[in-house]
């Protein structure tokens, strides 16, 4: 699989664990919904600041984040 579609998927099931709209956890981020989305569809690259950004938006390492893909 495809690491962007793996993260994106990483983050959706993160996201949907803590019943958090995407729009709320974009926000809680720092992110722009529509890139948010994006990210979860695997069609963007994502950088390591907003890899940073995503994973202390959960309160979890950027190691947790990775984990399992």
């Amino acid at each position: 699989m495809d690491i962007r579609k793996a993260l994106g998927l990483r983050i959706k099931e993160l996201r949907e664990e803590r019943d958090l709209p995407q729009r709320a956890f974009a926000e809680a981020s720092g992110l722009d919904r529509s890139y948010l989305a994006a990210i979860e569809n695997g069609q963007i690259n994502v950088g390591i600041k907003t890899v940073e950004r995503i994973a202390a938006g959960f309160g979890i390492s950027v190691e947790q984040l990775f984990k399992g893909i």
